[in-house]
Protein backbone atom coordinates (compact mmCIF):
# COMPACT_ATOMS: atom_id res chain seq x y z
CA UNK A 1 0.00 0.00 0.00
CA UNK A 2 1.32 3.43 -0.94
CA UNK A 3 2.12 5.94 1.76
CA UNK A 4 -0.61 8.56 2.08
CA UNK A 5 0.49 12.18 1.84
CA UNK A 6 -1.45 15.22 2.99
CA UNK A 7 -1.31 18.97 2.53
CA UNK A 8 -1.97 20.86 5.76
CA UNK A 9 -2.78 24.55 5.47
CA UNK A 10 -2.90 26.74 8.52
CA UNK A 11 -4.42 30.15 9.00
CA UNK A 12 -2.70 33.02 10.74
CA UNK A 13 -3.28 36.73 10.92
CA UNK A 14 -0.52 39.14 9.99
CA UNK A 15 -0.24 42.87 10.37
CA UNK A 16 -2.71 45.38 11.69
CA UNK A 17 -5.01 45.03 8.67
CA UNK A 18 -6.19 41.58 9.83
CA UNK A 19 -5.58 39.90 6.47
CA UNK A 20 -4.91 36.18 6.59
CA UNK A 21 -1.77 34.52 5.31
CA UNK A 22 -1.70 30.78 4.74
CA UNK A 23 1.21 28.45 5.42
CA UNK A 24 1.13 24.97 3.93
CA UNK A 25 3.14 21.80 4.45
CA UNK A 26 3.23 18.35 2.89
CA UNK A 27 3.38 15.48 5.33
CA UNK A 28 2.74 11.76 5.59
CA UNK A 29 0.16 9.84 7.58
CA UNK A 30 3.09 8.07 9.29
CA UNK A 31 4.34 11.27 10.94
CA UNK A 32 1.06 12.86 12.04
CA UNK A 33 -0.02 12.62 15.66
CA UNK A 34 -3.33 14.00 16.93
CA UNK A 35 -3.24 15.31 20.50
CA UNK A 36 -6.97 15.32 21.31
CA UNK A 37 -6.66 16.47 24.93
CA UNK A 38 -4.30 19.33 24.06
CA UNK A 39 -6.22 20.20 20.85
CA UNK A 40 -3.07 20.06 18.68
CA UNK A 41 -1.92 18.33 15.53
CA UNK A 42 1.78 17.34 15.65
CA UNK A 43 3.62 16.47 12.43
CA UNK A 44 6.91 16.59 10.55
CA UNK A 45 6.87 18.20 7.08
CA UNK A 46 8.45 16.05 4.37
CA UNK A 47 9.43 18.86 1.98
CA UNK A 48 10.46 22.49 1.98
CA UNK A 49 12.35 24.76 4.34
CA UNK A 50 11.04 23.10 7.51
CA UNK A 51 11.39 19.47 6.40
CA UNK A 52 12.00 17.15 9.33
CA UNK A 53 11.27 19.76 12.01
CA UNK A 54 8.42 19.07 14.42
CA UNK A 55 5.39 21.34 13.99
CA UNK A 56 2.52 21.89 16.41
CA UNK A 57 -0.69 23.39 15.04
CA UNK A 58 -3.72 24.10 17.25
CA UNK A 59 -6.94 22.70 15.81
CA UNK A 60 -8.33 26.24 15.62
CA UNK A 61 -5.52 27.28 13.24
CA UNK A 62 -6.04 24.44 10.77
CA UNK A 63 -7.68 25.73 7.63
CA UNK A 64 -7.52 22.74 5.23
CA UNK A 65 -6.21 19.17 5.33
CA UNK A 66 -6.45 17.29 2.06
CA UNK A 67 -4.98 14.10 0.66
CA UNK A 68 -2.66 14.28 -2.36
Amino acid sequence: MAERKYVIESRRYTGDDGKMAFDSWITSSKVIEVKHNEQYLVFYPLEGEYAGKKHYIPFSNIHVVREL
